[in-house]
């Protein structure tokens, strides 16, 4: 027999923490927040930002297109707008920097980092897995971070793109992930959905950690003068 949606919501909760807290562990915030990394260090890893962010708008309209549900759908189409202009943010800072924006634009994610093609890959799937992966597995970690990335970045990296760029995602990641709460709750309700919505979300965070780790090694521990 199937949980309530309430009950699925806690329960994966606590499933997921020990990959929340291996996620959040990561070098790469504990470098960032104490602001240890070279400027040069700084635009590699935003280049794989910007690498990431540039196909959520395509990844966000597959997920549109093949949802079940209205109410779902103007959600994900009300987050679509509002990645939108996020990449853009990272242009502009490499223009801060005196770099040629089209470093930012040309920028190509390390073959370790392959969360979009696993979203890319969800889209075939149910809602319930999409929402568990991306907003109740990634986005709902993020926000452990995302207001002491901001600060950070105020502080150690202040070029005016790039702290706008943390302030909006700190603000709005907190709305991503309680999108992920609200479509499991509503629609996790049968012990398939709940299956595919748990395996969908410990591999998102799986990926996750995977991907950190990666660029950890390449742009931190094993950076040049580090």
């Amino acid at each position: 027999m199937p949980m309530s949606g309430d009950e699925f919501v806690e329960w994966l909760d606590r499933e997921l923490e020990p990959l929340r807290r291996e996620a959040s562990g990561s070098i790469y915030f504990e470098a960032w927040c104490s602001g240890k990394l070279s400027i040069e260090q700084v635009f590699e890893l935003m280049k794989q930002r910007y690498a990431y962010l540039r196909e959520i708008p395509h990844i966000l309209a597959a997920w549109i297109q093949h949802c079940p549900y209205v109410d779902v759908q103007q959600k994900y189409i009300a987050y679509m707008h509002e990645e939108a202009g996020h990449p853009e943010y990272l242009v502009a800072f490499a223009k801060e920097l005196g770099r040629d924006p089209d470093e930012m634009r040309q920028a190509v994610l390390i073959p370790e980092f392959t969360t979009p093609y696993f979203y890319y890959w969800l889209s075939r799937g149910h809602i319930v897995e999409v929402a568990a992966a991306n907003n109740f597995g990634n986005e709902r970690t993020n926000t452990r971070k995302g207001r002491g990335m901001y600060e950070a970045t105020a502080k150690y990296y202040p070029y005016p793109s790039l702290v706008k760029f943390f302030e909006d995602h700190a603000e709005e990641e907190g709305d991503h992930a309680n999108l992920g709460v609200y479509v499991l709750k509503k629609y996790a309700i049968t012990d398939e959905l709940q299956y595919k919505a748990t395996a969908a979300a410990k591999k998102s965070l799986q990926l996750k950690i995977l991907g950190q780790n990666a660029l950890c090694k390449r742009f931190i521990t094993e950076w040049p003068g580090a």
